[in-house]
Protein backbone atom coordinates (compact mmCIF):
# COMPACT_ATOMS: atom_id res chain seq x y z
CA UNK A 1 0.00 0.00 0.00
CA UNK A 2 1.62 3.05 -0.90
CA UNK A 3 1.65 6.45 0.73
CA UNK A 4 -0.91 8.06 -0.96
CA UNK A 5 -3.45 4.70 -0.53
CA UNK A 6 -2.84 5.39 3.23
CA UNK A 7 -3.92 9.09 3.61
CA UNK A 8 -7.26 8.56 2.09
CA UNK A 9 -7.95 5.98 4.92
CA UNK A 10 -10.76 7.30 7.12
CA UNK A 11 -9.98 8.13 10.11
CA UNK A 12 -11.37 6.79 13.77
CA UNK A 13 -14.51 8.10 14.96
CA UNK A 14 -14.67 9.49 18.99
CA UNK A 15 -16.20 5.92 19.98
CA UNK A 16 -14.05 3.31 17.70
CA UNK A 17 -11.31 1.35 19.68
CA UNK A 18 -13.08 1.61 22.51
CA UNK A 19 -14.85 -0.63 24.78
CA UNK A 20 -18.36 -0.15 26.02
CA UNK A 21 -17.71 0.35 29.23
CA UNK A 22 -14.87 2.90 28.16
CA UNK A 23 -17.95 4.15 26.53
CA UNK A 24 -20.07 4.78 28.91
CA UNK A 25 -17.39 6.17 31.33
CA UNK A 26 -16.12 8.98 28.80
CA UNK A 27 -20.03 9.95 28.33
CA UNK A 28 -20.52 10.17 32.47
CA UNK A 29 -17.39 12.15 32.73
CA UNK A 30 -18.51 14.50 29.90
CA UNK A 31 -21.70 15.14 31.89
CA UNK A 32 -19.76 15.66 35.18
CA UNK A 33 -18.01 18.12 33.42
CA UNK A 34 -20.95 20.18 31.81
CA UNK A 35 -22.99 19.88 35.09
CA UNK A 36 -19.47 21.96 37.13
CA UNK A 37 -19.47 24.21 34.67
CA UNK A 38 -23.51 24.99 34.86
CA UNK A 39 -22.90 25.01 38.59
CA UNK A 40 -20.08 27.82 37.96
CA UNK A 41 -22.02 29.50 36.07
CA UNK A 42 -24.93 29.80 38.46
CA UNK A 43 -22.78 30.66 41.39
CA UNK A 44 -21.48 33.34 39.33
CA UNK A 45 -24.96 34.42 38.60
CA UNK A 46 -25.38 34.70 41.44
CA UNK A 47 -22.53 36.63 42.86
CA UNK A 48 -23.34 39.55 39.92
CA UNK A 49 -26.77 39.63 41.42
CA UNK A 50 -25.81 40.18 44.43
CA UNK A 51 -23.07 43.21 43.57
CA UNK A 52 -25.96 45.16 41.54
CA UNK A 53 -28.00 44.74 45.07
CA UNK A 54 -24.86 46.38 46.74
CA UNK A 55 -24.59 49.35 44.08
CA UNK A 56 -28.68 49.87 43.83
CA UNK A 57 -28.33 50.39 48.07
CA UNK A 58 -25.38 52.48 47.76
CA UNK A 59 -27.40 54.49 45.24
CA UNK A 60 -30.36 54.90 47.55
CA UNK A 61 -28.59 56.05 50.63
CA UNK A 62 -26.45 58.67 47.98
CA UNK A 63 -29.91 59.75 47.27
CA UNK A 64 -31.29 60.00 50.46
CA UNK A 65 -28.45 62.24 52.11
CA UNK A 66 -28.53 64.64 48.91
CA UNK A 67 -32.29 64.95 49.87
CA UNK A 68 -31.07 65.61 53.55
CA UNK A 69 -29.20 67.99 52.74
CA UNK A 70 -31.61 69.73 50.37
CA UNK A 71 -34.28 69.81 52.84
CA UNK A 72 -31.95 71.37 55.74
CA UNK A 73 -31.16 74.29 53.49
CA UNK A 74 -34.48 75.06 52.51
CA UNK A 75 -35.54 75.02 56.16
CA UNK A 76 -32.38 77.14 57.02
CA UNK A 77 -33.66 79.49 54.32
CA UNK A 78 -37.58 79.72 55.18
CA UNK A 79 -36.02 80.92 58.98
CA UNK A 80 -33.80 83.44 57.88
CA UNK A 81 -37.10 85.07 55.71
CA UNK A 82 -38.91 84.45 59.37
CA UNK A 83 -36.39 86.74 61.32
CA UNK A 84 -36.54 89.31 58.40
CA UNK A 85 -39.97 89.42 58.59
CA UNK A 86 -40.21 89.95 62.47
CA UNK A 87 -36.90 92.31 62.63
CA UNK A 88 -39.28 94.16 59.61
CA UNK A 89 -41.93 94.16 61.67
CA UNK A 90 -40.43 95.59 65.18
CA UNK A 91 -38.64 98.46 62.88
CA UNK A 92 -41.89 99.82 61.79
CA UNK A 93 -43.70 99.89 64.78
CA UNK A 94 -40.87 101.84 66.43
CA UNK A 95 -40.93 103.71 63.47
CA UNK A 96 -44.63 104.53 64.14
CA UNK A 97 -43.91 105.09 68.62
CA UNK A 98 -41.11 107.72 67.55
CA UNK A 99 -43.73 109.58 64.99
CA UNK A 100 -46.79 109.46 68.13
CA UNK A 101 -43.98 110.85 70.52
CA UNK A 102 -42.97 113.42 68.15
CA UNK A 103 -46.59 114.29 67.79
CA UNK A 104 -47.20 114.29 71.23
CA UNK A 105 -44.18 117.07 71.80
CA UNK A 106 -45.61 119.33 69.20
CA UNK A 107 -48.99 119.30 71.07
CA UNK A 108 -47.13 120.10 74.33
CA UNK A 109 -45.85 122.97 72.80
CA UNK A 110 -49.06 124.14 71.29
CA UNK A 111 -50.54 123.93 75.16
CA UNK A 112 -47.72 125.66 76.39
CA UNK A 113 -47.97 128.40 73.58
CA UNK A 114 -51.59 128.77 74.41
CA UNK A 115 -51.12 128.87 78.32
CA UNK A 116 -47.91 131.51 77.67
CA UNK A 117 -50.71 133.41 75.46
CA UNK A 118 -53.13 133.75 78.71
CA UNK A 119 -50.96 134.30 80.75
CA UNK A 120 -49.85 137.57 78.56
CA UNK A 121 -53.77 138.12 78.12
CA UNK A 122 -54.40 138.27 81.32
CA UNK A 123 -51.70 140.46 82.81
CA UNK A 124 -52.87 142.81 79.27
CA UNK A 125 -56.20 142.65 81.08
CA UNK A 126 -54.87 143.49 84.60
CA UNK A 127 -53.10 147.09 83.15
CA UNK A 128 -55.81 147.67 81.05
CA UNK A 129 -58.32 147.20 84.63
CA UNK A 130 -55.89 149.56 86.79
CA UNK A 131 -56.11 152.19 83.99
CA UNK A 132 -59.76 151.76 83.82
CA UNK A 133 -60.44 151.42 87.44
CA UNK A 134 -62.79 154.38 88.26
CA UNK A 135 -64.92 152.63 85.80
CA UNK A 136 -67.56 150.39 87.55
CA UNK A 137 -68.63 148.55 84.02
CA UNK A 138 -65.07 147.83 83.44
CA UNK A 139 -64.06 146.86 86.82
CA UNK A 140 -67.04 144.00 86.11
CA UNK A 141 -65.64 143.49 82.69
CA UNK A 142 -62.25 143.12 83.79
CA UNK A 143 -63.40 140.64 87.02
CA UNK A 144 -65.38 138.52 84.67
CA UNK A 145 -62.46 138.53 82.07
CA UNK A 146 -59.87 137.61 85.16
CA UNK A 147 -61.97 135.10 86.04
CA UNK A 148 -62.70 133.22 82.24
CA UNK A 149 -58.64 133.67 82.13
CA UNK A 150 -58.23 131.83 85.41
CA UNK A 151 -60.78 129.12 84.26
CA UNK A 152 -59.38 128.56 81.51
CA UNK A 153 -55.96 128.36 82.43
CA UNK A 154 -57.28 125.98 85.26
CA UNK A 155 -58.39 123.81 82.31
CA UNK A 156 -55.23 124.00 80.47
CA UNK A 157 -53.50 122.85 83.90
CA UNK A 158 -56.10 120.42 83.95
CA UNK A 159 -56.10 119.48 80.65
CA UNK A 160 -51.67 119.23 80.86
CA UNK A 161 -52.22 116.80 83.69
CA UNK A 162 -54.64 114.58 81.91
CA UNK A 163 -52.17 114.41 79.19
CA UNK A 164 -49.67 114.04 81.26
CA UNK A 165 -51.00 110.73 82.91
CA UNK A 166 -51.80 109.87 79.74
CA UNK A 167 -48.08 110.18 78.79
CA UNK A 168 -46.96 108.34 81.52
CA UNK A 169 -49.48 105.66 80.86
CA UNK A 170 -48.09 105.02 77.39
CA UNK A 171 -44.53 105.26 78.48
CA UNK A 172 -45.28 102.49 81.11
CA UNK A 173 -46.80 100.53 78.24
CA UNK A 174 -43.72 101.00 76.04
CA UNK A 175 -41.59 99.97 78.99
CA UNK A 176 -43.39 96.97 78.83
CA UNK A 177 -43.54 96.55 75.48
CA UNK A 178 -39.89 96.87 75.35
CA UNK A 179 -39.45 94.80 77.95
CA UNK A 180 -41.33 91.89 76.21
CA UNK A 181 -39.58 92.48 73.13
CA UNK A 182 -36.02 91.88 75.15
CA UNK A 183 -37.82 88.87 76.46
CA UNK A 184 -38.75 88.05 72.76
CA UNK A 185 -35.05 88.84 71.55
CA UNK A 186 -33.34 86.51 74.73
CA UNK A 187 -36.46 83.63 73.51
CA UNK A 188 -35.28 83.76 70.39
CA UNK A 189 -31.54 83.91 71.02
CA UNK A 190 -32.26 80.67 72.93
CA UNK A 191 -33.98 79.07 69.94
CA UNK A 192 -30.97 80.23 67.06
CA UNK A 193 -28.50 78.45 69.39
CA UNK A 194 -30.96 75.88 69.45
CA UNK A 195 -30.86 75.71 65.89
CA UNK A 196 -27.68 75.66 65.37
CA UNK A 197 -26.64 72.99 67.67
CA UNK A 198 -29.03 70.98 66.19
CA UNK A 199 -27.50 72.13 62.29
CA UNK A 200 -24.08 71.40 63.20
CA UNK A 201 -24.66 67.59 64.58
CA UNK A 202 -26.82 67.41 61.33
CA UNK A 203 -23.87 68.34 59.08
CA UNK A 204 -21.85 66.09 61.51
CA UNK A 205 -24.06 63.22 60.33
CA UNK A 206 -23.81 64.15 56.70
CA UNK A 207 -19.98 64.63 57.19
CA UNK A 208 -20.13 60.72 58.71
CA UNK A 209 -22.66 59.23 55.94
CA UNK A 210 -20.65 60.83 52.84
CA UNK A 211 -17.27 59.36 54.51
CA UNK A 212 -19.28 55.43 55.39
CA UNK A 213 -20.78 56.50 51.09
CA UNK A 214 -17.27 56.95 50.01
CA UNK A 215 -16.15 53.86 51.86
CA UNK A 216 -18.80 51.57 50.49
CA UNK A 217 -17.68 52.76 47.04
CA UNK A 218 -14.27 52.04 47.62
CA UNK A 219 -15.10 48.49 49.13
CA UNK A 220 -17.51 48.04 46.08
CA UNK A 221 -14.74 48.71 43.95
CA UNK A 222 -12.50 46.47 45.42
CA UNK A 223 -15.27 43.86 45.30
CA UNK A 224 -15.60 44.66 41.18
CA UNK A 225 -11.47 43.82 41.44
CA UNK A 226 -11.70 40.73 43.27
CA UNK A 227 -14.85 39.73 40.72
CA UNK A 228 -11.87 39.80 37.65
CA UNK A 229 -9.69 38.07 39.35
CA UNK A 230 -12.57 35.35 40.02
CA UNK A 231 -13.36 35.69 36.54
CA UNK A 232 -9.74 35.15 35.13
CA UNK A 233 -9.57 32.18 37.55
CA UNK A 234 -12.63 30.45 36.55
CA UNK A 235 -11.80 31.18 33.10
CA UNK A 236 -8.47 29.90 33.95
CA UNK A 237 -10.19 26.58 35.68
CA UNK A 238 -12.34 26.27 32.47
CA UNK A 239 -9.50 26.33 30.03
CA UNK A 240 -7.82 23.89 31.98
CA UNK A 241 -10.85 21.36 32.39
CA UNK A 242 -10.97 20.82 28.25
CA UNK A 243 -7.29 19.61 27.91
CA UNK A 244 -6.93 16.10 27.38
CA UNK A 245 -6.28 13.86 30.08
CA UNK A 246 -7.82 16.32 32.36
CA UNK A 247 -11.87 16.11 31.99
CA UNK A 248 -12.09 13.79 35.23
CA UNK A 249 -10.18 16.08 37.54
CA UNK A 250 -12.00 19.29 39.17
CA UNK A 251 -9.71 22.52 38.82
CA UNK A 252 -10.35 24.86 42.07
CA UNK A 253 -13.38 27.22 42.03
CA UNK A 254 -14.73 30.37 43.76
CA UNK A 255 -17.63 30.15 45.81
CA UNK A 256 -19.50 33.30 46.86
CA UNK A 257 -20.42 33.63 50.36
CA UNK A 258 -21.43 37.20 50.96
CA UNK A 259 -21.45 40.44 48.76
CA UNK A 260 -18.27 41.55 48.12
CA UNK A 261 -16.67 38.24 49.55
CA UNK A 262 -14.80 35.13 48.87
CA UNK A 263 -15.40 31.34 50.16
CA UNK A 264 -12.10 29.21 50.87
CA UNK A 265 -11.13 27.72 47.39
CA UNK A 266 -12.91 24.10 47.36
CA UNK A 267 -11.37 21.14 44.80
CA UNK A 268 -13.36 18.83 43.85
CA UNK A 269 -11.21 15.60 44.42
CA UNK A 270 -12.34 12.23 44.07
CA UNK A 271 -14.27 11.45 47.01
CA UNK A 272 -14.83 7.76 48.11
CA UNK A 273 -18.38 6.36 47.36
CA UNK A 274 -21.13 6.62 50.38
Amino acid sequence: MTSADAGELPTAGPGEGLSPSQMQASLAAAKESRKRAELDAQLLANRIALLKQEEEKAWKKIEETRKRAHEIKDLRSQNEQKFAAKEEFYKNKWDSIKAAQGQNHDHREKSRAVREAARNGLMEARHSNAARSKQQSQQILLHKKEREAQERLANLERGDMIKQKKEEAKRRMEDERLAALERSRDDYDQRAAQEDLLRSRTEALVSNMEKEEMELIQRLQNTQTVQRNAYEELEAALGQSTQPGMASVRKPGIRVGAVGGKMPLETDEPRPAA
